[in-house]
């Protein structure tokens, strides 16, 4: 389970809305090259492992500040920041977007911080996501899209977490801006057997003896924009992730299955 934890940031104004957007993103390159520096060191070493940490701090609480006081922040692209390895993912509105990048604090399994940016009026904010749960590698989110129902925006979030070198979990999650200016992470849309959900998630284990001959390899998350369709490949007990799909239409009011 994962919480959203709002961050408020007051900055004198001229430090932040005192600073052009090139600006903006050399500071925030600046610092984010520091993440790479200290994970090139190596992370055995305890003062590069802290200061790998301090690093990943630093810039998560840069990126928060800016993409909170900034609205030109929110439809930038951050080209040198995206070379050096940060995903920004927008949505198709241009009102939501979520920065995700490797900590390279663990090891096979990846760890990744996010930062969501969305706009309310005219204003936009940002929050950091924060999990209940120790050791949890959260995920990077590449790609989001939008849905209307009953008047209301939603949002598709594509997601990957990287859980060892053959093992990954692939999800699209649902978001909604509330009428309250809040970012809703636990938006429900998606109707299954067993109620209405918040994601659709599955993992691929490439080190499955199922799958070591096994031809297959497009099994990511796939959206049809035009139908509204979700498809995610269907995957047997026994791991072998197969050429067939499960897909999910958008029905007016839910996604269900077909």
């Amino acid at each position: 389970m994962k919480k959203v934890i709002g961050i408020l940031f007051f900055i004198p104004a001229p430090f932040l809305f005192g600073q052009n957007i090139s600006v903006i993103e050399k500071k925030l390159n600046d610092a984010f090259q520091k993440i790479e520096h200290w994970s090139s060191e190596g992370r055995d070493q305890k003062s590069s492992s802290d200061s790998l940490y301090a690093a990943n701090t630093k810039f998560e609480k840069l990126l928060s500040q800016y993409t909170s006081s900034n609205p030109e922040t929110l439809s930038h692209n951050f080209k040198s920041l995206e070379k050096a390895g940060l995903t920004v993912a927008t949505s198709e509105d241009g009102k939501f977007r979520i920065y995700s990048w490797d900590t390279w604090t663990g090891g096979t399994m990846h760890f990744f911080k996010n930062v969501y940016q969305y706009k309310t009026g005219n204003k936009v904010q940002s929050k950091t996501v924060d999990s209940d749960m120790e050791g949890d590698p959260k995920s990077y989110f590449y790609q989001i899209n939008d849905v209307i129902s009953q008047n209301k925006k939603y949002y598709l979030a594509q997601g990957t977490s990287i859980l060892s070198s053959g093992l990954t979990s692939h999800f699209v999650q649902v978001f909604s801006i509330e009428n309250n200016g809040a970012l809703n992470d636990n938006a429900q849309l998606i109707k299954t057997q067993t109620g209405i959900k918040n994601q659709l998630r599955y993992e691929v284990d490439l080190t499955a003896s199922s799958n070591r001959n096994n031809e297959i390899r497009n099994y990511k998350i796939e959206y049809d924009k035009k139908n509204k369709i979700i498809s995610i490949p269907l995957i047997l007990d026994d791991s072998k992730v197969t050429s067939k799909k499960i897909r999910y239409q958008f029905k007016g009011k839910y996604f269900e299955k077909l």
